[in-house]
C-alpha cells in the first residue's frame, strides 16, 4: 500500500478552507490549536491538520444544535450567558475553556469581549444592582475576568512597530476600570501602545500623565456614570491645556449617549464604542 503524501497548504488556504478570515486562521496557529509551520517566511499548514479542524468545529456546531433540540427549539445557553454562569459560580478555569472554545468556534478578540465578556458583566451588574447578588459574587466575578483579560490578551498582542501612544483612564468618581481595560488590550491588539491610568483619576493628575507622553496620538476618556459628566469636562480642558493642537480627545462609555454630549464635554468626538474608537484613531495622520 502506498505511503501517504503529507500535503501541505498554504495559510490563506486553510483559512478559505475553514471560510474565516485569515487573521482569524492566524489566530488559532498563534493559540496552538491549529498545527503549522513557517516554510520560506509563509505558514504552511498539513491539510490533514485543517481537515481535523474542521471536522472538530462541525461537532461543536452538532452539539449546539442538539443542545437546542433537547430544550424545546430554545437556543441553548449563548456564549454570554454561559460565561456569566461560571462566573458566578466562581469557576475560573470553567471560564477560561469557555473563552478558549469561543475562539475556537471563530470569534476574535474585538467578538469575544463585545460579545460574551461584556454582556455578562453587564448582566452581572444589574442583577446586583437588583439585590438579585451579594456584593462579594460581583466582586469575584470581576477579578476572574480581570485575571482572564491578562491570560487571553497576551495571544494577540502586536508584533510590529507601535502605531502611537494612547492614554485611556476615567474621571474621578468613576469606578469601573474593567471596562478600560478591554479598550486598552483591544487597542493594542491593533498596534497602539496604550497608558491605561485607571479610573477615579483627578483632572490635574490626567493632565500630568499625558504631558510630555512619547508618540502621543490620542487621549481616551470613559464615563459610565452620568454624575462623572463634570468632572469629564474638567479632565478634557486639562487634558487639552497640555497637548499639542494635533491630539484629539474622545469620550466614550455608557454615560455618553450623543456627539452632542461629547461635544459638551470640549471632546473632540464620541467613539460610541471600541469598533468607532478604532475607526477613529486608525484615520488620524500618524506623526
Amino acid at each position: 500500500m502506498p505511503k501517504a503524501v503529507d500535503t501541505t497548504v498554504s495559510l490563506y488556504e486553510a483559512a478559505r478552507r475553514l471560510k474565516v478570515h485569515y487573521m482569524t486562521a492566524y489566530r488559532y496557529v498563534r493559540s496552538g490549536r491549529l498545527p503549522a509551520r513557517q516554510e520560506d517566511g509563509e505558514w504552511r499548514v498539513l491539510l490533514a491538520d485543517v481537515q481535523q479542524f474542521a471536522e472538530s468545529r462541525r461537532r461543536r456546531t452538532t452539539r449546539t444544535s442538539g443542545t437546542r433540540a433537547k430544550h424545546g427549539g430554545r437556543p441553548a445557553a449563548d456564549w454570554a450567558t454561559r460565561f456569566e454562569t461560571c462566573l458566578l459560580a466562581g469557576d475560573e478555569l470553567g471560564a477560561e475553556n469557555l473563552l478558549d472554545d469561543a475562539l475556537a468556534s471563530g470569534h476574535d478578540l474585538f467578538s469575544l469581549y463585545l460579545e460574551v465578556v461584556s454582556p455578562a458583566l453587564v448582566s452581572i451588574g444589574a442583577r446586583w444592582q437588583r439585590g438579585d447578588l451579594q456584593i462579594h459574587e460581583e466582586h469575584r466575578a470581576s477579578n476572574i475576568v480581570a485575571r482572564l483579560f491578562a491570560r487571553v490578551s497576551a495571544r494577540f498582542a502586536h508584533r510590529g512597530p507601535s502605531r502611537g501612544t494612547v492614554v485611556i483612564g476615567g474621571p474621578s468618581g468613576e469606578r469601573h476600570d474593567l471596562a478600560l481595560r478591554m479598550v486598552a488590550d483591544l487597542m493594542r491588539s491593533r498596534g497602539w501602545n496604550v497608558s491605561d491610568i485607571g479610573t477615579d483619576m483627578p483632572a490635574k493628575s490626567f493632565a500630568t500623565a499625558v504631558r510630555d507622553v512619547d508618540q502621543l496620538c490620542a487621549v481616551c476618556i470613559g464615563v459610565t456614570l452620568r454624575e462623572s459628566l463634570d468632572e469629564a469636562r474638567a479632565s478634557v480642558a486639562a487634558v487639552k491645556s497640555v497637548v499639542s493642537p494635533g491630539v484629539k480627545v474622545y469620550v466614550g462609555g455608557a454615560a455618553i449617549d450623543s456627539d452632542a454630549t461629547a461635544q459638551s464635554l470640549g471632546a473632540d468626538a464620541w467613539a460610541r464604542d471600541p469598533r468607532m474608537l478604532v475607526a477613529l484613531l486608525a484615520s488620524e495622520p500618524v506623526e
